[in-house]
């Protein structure tokens, strides 16, 4: 059955959805305020890693557009640092299948371009809320895919907040990015995460860029804490905004620096800098006039960038329903069906939300599980797995005893060790 389909925000929700309803034969209008030209030419949207899960389907769709050119992530690298600077422990797990990270600024134009050669269309128009109604009246669906904005300040809103999964009122880390180019390549391609407990995390991983490979840095500073260094800095202050990378990098991950000594930025619109704060909200909205609207990605589930998996949710539960949409043969889009469409949603990136919350401020025995997984290589393995499927972490994360019980279900056997 084909249907009249509006989609607001061209990010990694939107566009996925409306490429693969268009895919579908449905009728499709994407609406952004940024045409793929002005996104390929701006600064850098974020950094990105997608996991095994997320390239499958976009495999599926036929959107996968880089998969020779882009470094394969083979693994995850763990580093648990101390606040002078030692490193207190280090270990690598293996992904089943690979993770890539493509820039923004290639991955969505390009998304844009395709959309349009598959009989999308393409709306450029700042959104206001005379013209949002205008779309609920004349689509048979509309979803909202963007939390960004004069909009996105009307989605609490449309979208209530759900207190029970939303425990933070304020940021909990001020971010900065950079893209940079002569990184020294560990002996895996890894993606590393690096902790030092109450100064922040750093995480690093292979990328392509529009020029080619690089590697993305991604600084995540506990406010007010040392790490928190970029406030004051303009994103016009390029070299001042690398200088503080690069002396964050020596201070708080030595062994980090040691490889980065002889990057240099991809270019100067190669960093970003800011903070959210995380938040679920109800997935079936309703504007002003009553209409009710469907809402997925960064609008309803935005969650700190500290474990990745913001596009990761995006990919998988735009996934849903897409297939909710196709599968309803006959019969409106209309609320009913949404709340369906919704709670699945809800289900697929829930324990990537629950995940990331927990680690902005883990318990204490998480440094059980690091020591677990640093004395066996089957825990690493599926601690970095975690990060394409958050479940898998679930329910044995969520508290001491899960963690031991975890650790002696992957306990190497006698027989295992001696053939070792």
């Amino acid at each position: 059955m084909k249907r009249k389909i509006a989609i607001v925000g061209a990010g990694q929700a939107g566009l996925q959805l409306a490429l693969g309803l268009a895919g579908a034969d449905q009728e499709v209008t994407l609406v952004t305020d940024r045409a793929a030209e002005q996104i390929g030419s701006g600064r850098v949207l974020s950094t990105q890693c997608m996991f095994g899960e997320s390239l499958a389907t976009e495999r599926s769709l036929g959107i996968d557009f880089w998969q020779d050119e882009c470094p394969q992530i083979k693994g995850v690298r763990y580093s648990l640092g101390e606040p002078g600077g030692d490193l207190a422990l280090q270990f690598g797990g293996r992904l089943r299948a690979p993770a890539q990270s493509v820039d923004q600024r290639l991955k969505m134009p390009a998304w844009m371009d395709e959309l349009e050669r598959r009989g999308g269309r393409i709306e450029l128009r700042d959104l206001d809320l005379e013209y949002v109604e205008q779309l609920a009246r004349e689509n048979d669906l509309l979803v909202v895919a963007s939390g960004k904005g004069a909009f996105g300040k009307l989605l609490p809103e449309i979208f209530p907040t759900q207190p029970r999964y939303s425990p933070y009122e304020k940021p909990q880390r001020q971010l900065a990015v950079a893209y940079v180019r002569g990184m020294e390549d560990l002996d895996l391609n890894y993606f590393s995460i690096c902790i030092v407990p109450g100064v922040g995390e750093y995480f690093c991983g292979p990328a392509l860029t529009l020029d080619g490979p690089c590697y993305t840095l991604c600084f995540e500073a506990i406010p007010g804490g040392e790490m928190d260094r970029w406030g004051d800095v303009s994103l016009d202050e390029v070299d001042r905004h690398w200088e503080i990378c690069k002396d964050v990098l020596e201070r708080h991950f030595p062994w980090e620096w040691e490889r980065a000594q002889k990057c240099e930025l991809t270019d100067d619109l190669g960093i970003l800098k800011g903070a959210l704060t995380p938040v679920v909200r109800d997935r079936v909205g309703h504007l002003p006039s009553g209409a009710p609207v469907l809402g997925v990605g960064d609008a309803v589930v935005l969650n700190d960038p500290l474990v990745g998996q913001g596009a990761n949710n995006a990919s998988k539960g735009t996934t849903v329903v897409l297939q909710e949409i196709l599968d309803r043969e006959s019969g409106d889009l209309d609320e009913e069906w949404m709340r369906v469409a919704g709670r699945r949603y809800w289900e697929t990136v829930r324990f990537a939300a629950r995940f990331t919350n927990m680690m902005l401020n883990p318990p204490p025995y998480v440094g059980n599980l690091f020591d677990e997984a640093n004395a066996n290589p089957a825990v690493a393995d599926h601690l970095a797995n975690g990060t394409n499927n958050p479940a898998t972490l679930f329910p044995w994360i969520m508290n001491a005893e899960g963690v031991e019980a975890l650790a002696h279900e992957l306990a190497p056997t006698a027989s295992a060790q001696v053939a070792g």
